[in-house]
């Protein structure tokens, strides 16, 4: 999708640094994932301590080690 809209420059910039990027695009698109991982990461958060779970902590330890590990870069 194509937008026109004005951006405070100095604002850009600094984002531009502290993620890493290299254009504008790369800078906007970074910054909304980082909303919404933000979000997800808030509303996880919140169900700490209500969720019941019959796992220990060494149940838990095991099934990860069982997993392969997997990362996911951020597009």
């Amino acid at each position: 999708m194509k937008t026109t809209l004005e951006v405070d420059e100095a604002l850009l910039n600094e984002a531009k640094k502290i993620l890493g990027a290299s254009t504008i695009r790369e800078t906007v698109e970074k910054s909304l994932q980082a909303v919404v991982r933000q979000k997800a990461l808030r509303e996880l958060a919140d169900l700490a301590g209500k969720v019941e779970m019959d796992m220990t902590v060494e149940d838990l330890r095991k099934q990860r080690r069982a997993r392969p590990f997997k990362y996911y870069a951020p597009r």
